[in-house]
């Protein structure tokens, strides 16, 4: 029985041998190998000849057929003939793929395939590629709303965190550094956590303008889908006004001095009329 199955591989060995073809691939190469979404990549494949006579008619393709894979083929098709190729020598091929320009960041893998006839046996290679596409966050900063309008006044600013990019936006805080223009109530550091492509989040901070600015400064951190961590400062822009600017905008209604006066004059003449009645008893 030992005999048998001894026998049995070594058949699948001679037969698996036998089947073995000239051609190998040698080497595959991306140029770049990192892509950012709408760029174009090189795709290199040499293929070498270990057999003892010449090959012709070779196949190589990529299998760009996967829905996950966002590569398109440009100026030629995903396959190309190589008509010959001699003994112990090499040739090589090259495929030039567009990248999707919404094409998700990660690491894509793409089939390679080559077939070609030696002596009335089909035979096939195959063999695999990986491209990165990278992009970075684009993190978009601004002040939403605020219920500060002028020099003096206590209240919330309101900021929002609009993620524009491609790839998600991790552990992403924010930092309202002390400064000379404002008082800050609350505390001046604020988490947010990960903000999704094409979505936003907001944090809000408590505080008092202590003189008339146009901007407020913002530090942020945040890592992309790769850890990659990256530190930014902003300087926002606020609308704060002077006292005699919100009564001119119609923020706040110009005080009525008139009224105020006459208030004044009649709690005088009250003072004085007293005064004049007690004296006037004290006469008598």
């Amino acid at each position: 029985m030992k005999k048998l199955i001894s026998i049995l591989i070594m058949m699948v060995l001679l037969a698996n041998i036998a089947n073995a073809g000239s051609i190998t691939i040698s080497s595959v190469e991306s140029v770049p190998s990192k892509v950012e979404p709408g760029s174009q990549t090189i795709i290199d494949v040499n293929l070498r000849n270990q057999g003892d006579s010449s090959i012709k008619d070779i196949r190589i393709a990529l299998d760009l057929g996967s829905s996950s894979l966002p590569f398109i083929p440009l100026g030629s098709a995903a396959q190309k003939i190589i008509d010959n190729i001699k003994s112990d020598k090499s040739k090589s091929a090259s495929f030039t793929l567009l990248t999707n320009p919404d094409a998700k960041p990660g690491t894509y893998k793409i089939p390679i395939l080559v077939q070609y006839n030696e002596n009335g046996n089909e035979v096939e290679e195959n063999s695999v590629i990986g491209i990165i596409i990278e992009s970075n966050p684009v993190l978009d900063v601004a002040v939403e709303e605020s219920e500060i309008y002028k020099v003096g006044q206590t209240g919330k600013i309101t900021i929002r965190f609009v993620n524009k990019g491609l790839s998600d936006i991790k552990f992403l805080s924010a930092n309202l550094p002390k400064s000379s223009l404002y008082d800050l109530i609350s505390s001046n550091s604020v988490y947010i956590g990960n903000v999704e492509p094409d979505d936003f989040e907001t944090a809000t901070f408590d505080l008092r303008f202590k003189q008339k600015t146009d901007s407020i400064p913002l530090e942020v951190e945040y890592k992309d889908d790769k850890n990659r961590d990256f530190k930014k400062n902003y300087n926002l822009g606020v609308n704060l006004y002077t006292q005699k600017e919100a009564v001119e905008l119609g923020l706040e209604q110009k005080p009525n001095y008139t009224i105020y006066l006459g208030i004044i004059v009649i709690v005088i003449i009250f003072f004085l009329f007293r005064m004049y009645r007690k004296r006037k008893r004290q006469r008598l």
